[in-house]
């Protein structure tokens, strides 16, 4: 096969001619954020993604946190502030409210549409319907191995981002780690919702609704919500599809999800396990969930993988830019030192969850009901300070105790 493109052209065979600096796997986003980043530190960047448009699907249930998210420049017509988060137990309730909006619901497929723009303003070659295969390293770079519609076809680069998720596609290429032993498997319903109040999301939990999991209730914008079931692997062999309409039938949501109408079902993963090393190697660098950077409590990663997305770009840029590999081995360093023990903390308080019995759920919930807001926020998302446990331990030192044995289980 003979073809042609802006950076001159394809070898015969489908090899691809000259040499990228940076190839990027992966549209979501961390790969988004990485060929940005890397991009405006002046690399020649080429990113593939396997789908025919950014975002769409959706593999994401779209939480986070507002805060976190301006931080990283995520423009506020993105997101849904949420003022009331209701926890549904098997015959419980909680419900926190916020003075001022702390969390949010994502737009998820705006904002990859946006990333991607922010991308291509950067100089990023943004190419669709390209599965990334495989990859291996050679003297001074790595080969990415991909399938488009011509076809199988390789790619030379001097550093390759990792950004496919939980297959971690090219890291299991070059050797860098095992596949992931555990993973939740959700399943969700964009539903087109008039009568559902935008501030207000629900997660529910329990034997029946969520097997070893969760499900949730989402708004997004006015008039749209996700609805979702996500279970845990091994644990359950649950199919997360045939509980969506368990749930859509649970009487508390009767009144928000009257008149609900489906619009979109999709399906995705996020690893459960703690954050890995090494995250570099072989010429590659991961970011995002094929370096485990997702909270194991609530399955939430949005946020994370923008983070190590821009830090895992800027470093492979200025590696590109000094000829030395230091930076990356900084990143590294730097994620792990910053999040090793929330995210580790993390796994052990979702090892424990994914068994409880309903017994047990309803009594989570009855905590959740006397504890501070602010503290379920900072539980929500995944900051485990020792400050917090000792502010709460003033107020309730009762309740503090109760955290701190489940942390500890």
């Amino acid at each position: 096969m003979i073809g042609e493109d802006r950076h001159g052209g394809w070898g015969v065979g489908g090899e691809e001619g000259g040499m990228h600096d940076v190839v990027v796997a992966g549209g979501g986003p961390a790969g988004l954020s990485a060929a940005r980043t890397a991009g405006e530190a002046g690399a020649r960047v080429l990113l593939l993604e396997r789908e025919s448009a950014f975002g769409i699907p959706t593999r994401t249930s779209g939480g986070s946190f507002i805060a976190d998210l301006a931080a990283l420049g995520v423009d506020p017509d993105l997101y849904n502030p949420i003022t009331e988060v209701r926890f549904l137990g098997p015959t419980t309730e909680a419900v926190v409210r916020f003075e001022r909006p702390v969390v949010c619901v994502l737009d998820v497929r705006a904002l990859y549409q946006r990333l991607a723009e922010r991308a291509a303003a950067a100089g990023v070659e943004l190419r669709l319907r390209t599965t990334v295969t495989g990859a291996r390293a050679e003297a001074g770079g790595v080969v990415v191995e991909a399938r488009g519609a011509g076809g199988p076809t390789t790619v030379r680069c001097r550093h390759a981002v990792d950004a496919t998720g939980t297959a971690a596609v090219l890291a299991a290429a070059v050797g860098m780690h095992p596949p992931y032993e555990r993973r939740a498997v959700g399943a969700e319903l964009d539903l087109a919702a008039p009568h559902c109040p935008p501030g207000t999301c629900w997660l529910i939990v329990g034997e029946r609704l969520a097997p070893h999991g969760y499900a949730w209730v989402f708004p997004y914008r006015p008039g749209r919500v996700r609805l979702g079931v996500g279970v845990m692997r091994p644990d359950s062999d649950t199919d997360p599809r045939r509980l969506l309409d368990a749930v859509l039938a649970l009487p508390a949501l009767a009144g928000a999800l009257r008149d609900a109408q489906p619009v979109e079902q999709h399906a995705g993963l996020i690893p459960v396990a703690p954050l890995r090393t090494p995250i570099v190697g072989g010429g590659v660098v991961c970011a995002g969930d094929s370096a485990s950077h997702a909270s194991s409590l609530v399955g939430e990663g949005i946020r994370y993988a923008l983070g190590a997305g821009e830090a895992a770009g800027r470093a492979v840029g200025e590696a590109v830019r000094s000829g030395d590999p230091a930076p990356l081995r900084r990143f590294e360093r730097t994620w792990h030192a910053r999040h090793r023990r929330d995210f580790a903390v993390a796994w052990r308080v979702n090892r424990a969850l994914t068994g409880f019995v309903d017994a047990r759920w309803d009594a989570a919930v009855e905590a959740i009901g006397s504890t501070p807001p602010w503290f379920v926020t900072a539980s929500l998302r995944t900051d485990f300070r020792p400050r917090h446990i000792l502010r709460l331990g003033l107020t309730h030192p009762r309740l503090a105790a109760r955290y701190v044995r489940a942390a500890r289980a």
